[in-house]
């Protein structure tokens, strides 16, 4: 699964008639370029926060989602050409996919069940150290529907324990998850997320 190492968001509209304007609107509506993750492909190829990515190769980028897709299928260590409109320049930028890493995935496997996750070092009631906790719950989703709260710390997943990232991704299989959660108000609770749902 292919990987940047940016964060991403859609065009808001005043900013896509402003770039209409300057670029033409068969340039592409394009996905901008929140956050660059140090490390990544996306730093190495100097790509810089506010870019607005119109183009992969030949194809135009139209949003957000379509760019992920993209970038997903490629194969780690292909080199591919992003279009990039910056200020007022049309930027090409040569850039090598990487793999994308496990905790990358981690971060796309929990936002399919409704919610973001963060490794942090914290002491719990239970243990001290990494530990992965949920950052937000969509209240439209299966991990909502479930009972999953923010604030939550991630105990075990699927009967495996987990420390941080890396292992939540390792015990992620299919489309339910059995958690057990430690709670600051309460003795650990166990819940099943079911995606089919």
């Amino acid at each position: 699964m292919g990987w940047l190492g940016i964060q991403i968001a859609e065009v808001g509209e005043e900013a896509a008639d402003r770039l209409a304007t300057t670029f033409g609107y068969t340039a592409g509506t394009g996905a901008q370029v929140v956050d660059v993750l140090p490390g990544g492909p996306a730093e190495q190829a100097r790509l810089q926060r506010g870019d607005v990515i119109v183009a992969l190769d030949a194809q135009p980028i139209w949003d957000v989602r379509q760019l992920q897709r993209r970038i997903r299928l490629e194969p780690a260590d292909q080199r591919v050409t992003l279009t990039v409109l910056r200020g007022t320049a049309r930027v090409r930028i040569p850039v090598t996919i990487a793999a994308m890493p496990l905790s990358a995935r981690a971060q796309l496997a929990a936002e399919r069940f409704g919610m973001i996750v963060r490794e942090v070092s914290q002491r719990t009631t239970v243990r001290e150290g990494p530990q992965v906790i949920v950052a937000f719950v969509d209240p439209d989703s299966p991990a909502a529907r479930a009972g999953v709260k923010p604030l939550d710390v991630i105990l075990q997943v699927n009967d495996h324990t987990v420390h941080d990232l890396e292992e939540f991704a390792g015990a992620l299989t299919g489309d339910r998850l059995s958690l057990v959660l430690e709670r600051s108000d309460s003795a650990p609770v166990s819940v099943t997320i079911d995606r089919s749902r």
